[in-house]
């Protein structure tokens, strides 16, 4: 059977399958080649038969797979119809705006040729032109205009001979081309072209070219450049937020259109191909418009901050300023690659990860962190989860006293897998702060927390499994501002702070202990910043080996924790790290039976019914929960506040006590309403 061999007008149906399926139309497939006639780039054209509107994307083939952008051209990019340019020496020719004009110029039996859009002149290779008779015919446009003067201003350091057709005198409507031109006329020869009104151009040298007089409304003619400049670099899209991003066709990187970078970076580009800036209003006019570009016309792309899963694999943005390159880990193995399949932006914060080493070693950081042994490999698997955004998240907390490293190591966990300009983080003031956070960065990181009010420990909670959080926009609108993240966490406190049971449930707490010889802080960094590559190899390959190990790893049945997919890993882990699984579960039922007793030291009712069920002999117990709630009160700390009002708010903290409580033997549940009463009944598990 024959292999199926994509054409590139296949590969254009597929690239624009969703503008098909928005209303837009085939016009043309523009092909561009070097002078033998080999392909090299395509210029995919649609249109809207309703709207009108027009949908432009270059096309490249890279590997034997077609994907939108231009290849890389070290002379330039080669002009349109460059075979016959080259092998037509003694034809005059035509230059215009657009593949679209060359090719009605084409029937016409007009030598034409265009090196693209209105700002495409700069990119190209004029060489092949050196000598020749040409004709400019430009837009009758500002951009038009830019066009000639900047074509004109090439042709004269390659000694081309040029005139420029004054498209002013065409009757042709703002903006009308050679193909509206050619639409109104019949039975046109190549004498008629010809014989179009011209501009006067008193005299050609490498420092004079046309000169045009300015639109009269430069702020639009700035709006306009600039949303041009854009479109042809970059491609719009826009995520389920319906926020909207460009992906930039050159280098790859992908920038959220609102964010500092992305106008840091127009204003950059444009300033160094214009030579001039842009108005803040023309600015903000053309953000605008491409935004609405972008929502009615681009495709709908999921964005990642540093990870990303796609099938089997797992993609790590080395955050490279300039490049695209990201770690691809799976079962197998793992390896640099340097254009994923998956699209990342890169807030202002985000650091470049170490080069990881294919050779690495992981063990060289424990001499640069606090962690206890009987710990290490709770810390191991919660570096590799970090990796895995298909599952739950638990947070991970250090403890520890004053001067035990806490921040250090935690800053060095976090410079390892997400570095980040700020590497931890001031306790978030309210709740909205944390998934603001969590919106700009991968790893949230906070230290030195004293406290965590319940409405942040219910945030963090969401964001470890997946949530959003809304809030309108403006106060004068309806619309609203969501934000939809799961990250991994990490904290660091003197004191446990975490006390709500969801989140209890959630965590690993770590104890650093006591620190009895210390390191200059500049050595460890010094340290850790030329080992850093090898650590983070060493870490790529326990995590490859421990995915293979996955399929092999079940959990004893009598120990199904919550965080169950954590437990399966970590005990991979500890098979590749030649220790027992069994090392793995007492480390992490030692950290969930600390937790658990700080769930009931947190709990007041959970303190008293421990003691009334004690004085009961673990009898098993029904009843009303009023008479349950007076039982207790006997049994409640003196003076604490946080003792429940009603028996319905007794009742809701009995819930929320109910997990820590089975863990140590006590049952406690809900039985409903018997006899117009609810009843509990406290029963002893065995």
């Amino acid at each position: 059977m024959n292999q199926y061999i994509e054409t590139p007008r296949d590969a254009a149906n597929r690239l624009a399958a969703q503008q098909l399926r928005n209303g837009f139309s085939f016009e043309a497939l523009h092909e561009y080649t070097d002078e033998q006639g080999k392909p090299t780039i395509w210029r995919i054209r649609l249109k809207n038969p309703l709207t009108n509107e027009k949908w432009i994307r270059p096309m490249k083939l890279e590997q034997n797979r077609y994907s939108f952008g231009e290849p890389s051209f070290p002379n330039g990019k080669p002009l349109y119809n460059l075979k016959s340019l080259t092998s037509k020496l003694n034809d005059p020719i035509i230059i215009c705006e657009g593949e679209w004009c060359a090719d009605h110029l084409k029937k016409a039996g007009i030598l034409a040729t265009t090196s693209g859009s209105a700002d495409s002149a700069d990119k190209a290779d004029w060489s092949p032109l050196t000598n020749r008779d040409l004709l400019i015919w430009p837009d009758n446009d500002e951009a038009g205009r830019r066009y000639a003067n900047t074509v004109a201003n090439h042709l004269n350091v390659v000694n081309a001979h040029y005139e420029i057709i004054d498209a002013s005198q065409l009757n042709l409507n703002e903006k009308g081309d050679a193909v509206n031109w050619l639409a109104n006329k019949t039975g046109i020869k190549p004498i008629d072209i010809y014989s179009l009104p011209r501009v006067e151009i008193s005299e050609k040298n490498e420092s004079s070219t046309p000169h045009f007089e300015e639109e009269s409304d430069e702020r639009q003619s700035q709006a306009s450049m600039l949303v041009n400049f854009v479109t042809e670099r970059a491609t719009l899209f826009y995520d389920q937020n319906k926020n909207v991003y460009a992906h930039d066709n050159k280098t790859q990187e992908t920038r959220r259109l609102d964010g500092r970078q992305f106008k840091d970076w127009l204003l950059a580009n444009f300033y160094r191909t214009m030579g001039k800036s842009p108005r803040d209003q023309s600015l903000r006019e053309a953000l605008s418009t491409l935004n609405g570009i972008a929502i009615h016309t681009g495709e709908c792309q999921e964005v990642h901050i540093r990870v990303a899963k796609q099938d089997e694999n797992y993609y790590i943005d080395l955050g490279e300023p300039g490049k695209n390159r990201a770690i691809q880990i799976n079962s197998s193995y793992w390896k640099i690659v340097d254009k994923p399949p998956v699209l990342f932006i890169r807030p202002g914060t985000l650091l470049a990860l170490s080069e990881p080493s294919m050779n690495g070693d992981f063990n060289s950081i424990w001499s640069l962190i606090n962690i206890p042994d009987n710990a290490r490999l709770l810390l191991i698997t919660w570096l590799a989860e970090c990796f895995r955004p298909d599952t739950p998240f638990p947070i991970l907390e250090l403890i520890g006293e004053q001067g035990s490293a806490k921040s250090t190591t935690q800053a060095i966990l976090r410079q390892l897998i997400d570095p980040n300009s700020c590497n931890l983080r001031a306790a978030p003031k309210v709740t909205e702060d944390i998934f603001i956070s969590a919106n700009a960065n991968w790893l949230i990181s906070y230290e030195n927390i004293s406290h965590i009010p319940a409405p942040m420990q219910d945030a963090l909670c969401i964001i470890a499994t997946g949530g959003g959080f809304a809030k309108r926009k403006l106060y004068s609108d309806s619309d609203e501002s969501i934000i939809n993240v799961k990250r991994p966490s990490v904290i660091n406190s003197i004191s446990a702070t975490i006390t709500a049971q969801d989140l209890i449930d959630r965590s690993l707490s770590i104890e650093l202990p006591r620190i009895t010889h210390r390191t200059d802080i500049t050595d460890v960094w010094k340290i850790f910043n030329a080992e850093a590559g090898q650590i983070l190899g060493g870490l790529l390959n326990i995590t490859s080996q421990a995915l293979a190990r996955l399929k092999h790893t079940t959990l004893p049945k009598k120990n199904q924790p919550r965080l169950a997919e954590f437990a399966r890993l970590g005990m991979a882990i500890a098979h590749v790290t030649c220790e027992p699984e069994e090392n793995f579960l007492l480390q992490f039922n030692a950290t969930r039976q600390e937790s658990i007793a700080r769930t009931i030291d947190a709990s007041p009712v959970a303190s008293a019914l421990i003691d009334w069920f004690e004085a009961r002999n673990k009898r098993t117990t029904s009843m009303p929960i009023k008479t349950l709630f007076n039982e207790l009160e006997l049994y409640k700390i003196r003076g604490n506040d946080a003792w429940p009002k009603s028996p319905k708010g007794f009742a809701d903290a009995l819930r929320r006590a109910a997990p820590a409580l089975r863990q140590i033997g006590i049952e406690c549940h809900s039985l409903g309403k018997i006899g117009g009463n609810v009843h509990w009944e406290i029963s002893h598990k065995e």
